[in-house]
């Protein structure tokens, strides 16, 4: 292997690394499943591929594929550990070769789709969305889809619905290996489909769902992990972060220097970015019946004192204060310390509902795509945790803040920080 090779290798592997973190933020159930896959760098490949012992790839298709569209490259990862966890490898034998492969791409992509994670999402294709309107809202089996397309209820040539739904290369499924071998690796993604239902079944353990109306007798729990003037001191200091800044790096002038001068990249990718921490901030409050006015101050007080610590810090951030309790009650941007001020002093509280997180999620989510916020770094919610929260993990940091330790806490799902404010 040449030093163009090498350096290609260890991008390759780095940016292979990044994808895993995020979709593992995401899905914290698939830990077993992304440690049955190893990743191995093969120069000689086209694209990438897994016989579902290893995750071979080409280090320029890959470095190409991250380059036009980072998103791709995650949904293609979560792709082909789908074909794994679904047991796609082993189940074609007694199918047409392109049919089932291609409703084997068809599958995963609608389950895919169907998480609707922003961070996986794809680029709009009219074909696989009049065909994902056909699947409707119920996930189809392979098998399901294969008979479809043989029976052409999906009206558009194969190659038209191959390039919209297919990323890795399947020929690998076909290798023929040893029996005892084969047996082998389909134990293991049998060993990974019950780790991955078990945390799954886990995961939805812990939303919040509705109080009910009998008393509670709080028992001592856990120290949490954050704490709320550390998490919040980030956000008032701007700072550069030890990480493979991948957004900023320039591909082609990467290939055009190893191809032209001897194997010596004109630009190496930055292994640290600024980070901006200054912009836009989400304070949302649980307005339910649990957090009094005076509760609410003086979290206000403490939240203002850590943000004010940095010169100026008003003079470079908004700040959206939200009143939820099942639906958004009232929204106060503060651009100054005045305003600040008057508002925790002045304060009325809205609502003394039910309790339901996600429609302050909502309302920030079309907030930015109104342009209406566009620098969002991190949300935090204060509350008592017994409320309806998210399934999906946003695309900014998210904190739930509570004013003392309680078992609620465990409510709080594995993509959010647990404070104590």
């Amino acid at each position: 292997m040449d030093e163009k090779e090498i350096r290609q290798s260890g991008l390759s592997l780095k940016i292979l690394q990044n994808c895993r973190n995020e979709l593992y933020s995401f899905f914290p159930y698939l830990d077993g499943a992304f440690a049955c896959l190893a990743a191995k760098p093969d120069s000689e490949r086209a694209s990438i591929a897994t016989e579902g012992d290893a995750l071979w790839f080409s280090p320029a298709f890959l470095i190409n594929a991250y380059g036009n569209s980072p998103p791709a490259v995650r949904r293609g990862y979560l792709h082909i550990l789908l074909h794994c966890l679904y047991l796609h490898l082993f189940r074609g034998d007694v199918y047409q070769k392109r049919q089932w492969n291609l409703a084997c791409d068809m599958a995963v992509e609608h389950i895919i789709e169907r998480e609707a994670v922003p961070e996986l999402a794809a680029g709009e294709d009219p074909v696989r969305e009049r065909c994902f309107r056909l699947m409707g809202e119920r996930s189809l089996s392979a098998e399901e889809l294969y008979y479809l397309l043989n029976q052409k209820r999906f009206p558009f040539s194969m190659e038209a619905l191959e390039a919209a739904f297919a990323f890795d290369d399947h020929s690998l499924w076909d290798r023929k290996k040893e029996p005892a071998e084969i047996i082998q690796i389909k134990e293991k993604w049998e060993r990974a489909i019950v780790h991955a239902g078990k945390g799954k079944q886990e995961q939805k353990r812990r939303r919040g769902k509705k109080a009910g109306s009998g008393h509670e007798i709080i028992q001592p729990a856990h120290k949490s992990k954050y704490d709320y003037k550390r998490f919040l001191k980030r956000f008032a200091i701007p700072r550069e972060e030890v990480e493979l800044d991948t957004e900023s790096f320039d591909y082609v002038f990467y290939h055009y220097g190893m191809e032209h001068y001897g194997n010596m990249p004109l630009i190496e990718p930055l292994e640290y970015k600024e980070v901006n921490r200054l912009e836009e901030l989400v304070i949302a409050i649980d307005t339910s019946g649990s957090c009094s006015r005076e509760t609410v101050q003086r979290f206000l007080g403490e939240t203002y004192g850590i943000l004010s610590e940095k010169e100026n810090f008003f003079r470079r951030m908004k700040v959206y204060i939200v009143q939820c309790d099942c639906q958004v009650q009232d929204v106060t941007v503060i651009h100054s310390e005045e305003e600040w001020k008057r508002y925790s002093k002045e304060i009325q509280i809205h609502g003394r509902g039910g309790t339901d997180f996600r429609p302050v999620f909502r309302y920030v989510q079309e907030l930015k795509k109104k342009k209406g916020m566009q620098n969002l770094k991190a949300l935090i919610y204060f509350t008592d945790g017994d409320g309806m929260y998210p399934q999906c993990k946003p695309e900014y940091e998210t904190a739930f803040a509570f004013v003392k330790e309680t078992p609620k806490m465990d409510l709080v799902p594995p993509w959010a920080l647990r404070l104590l404010a």
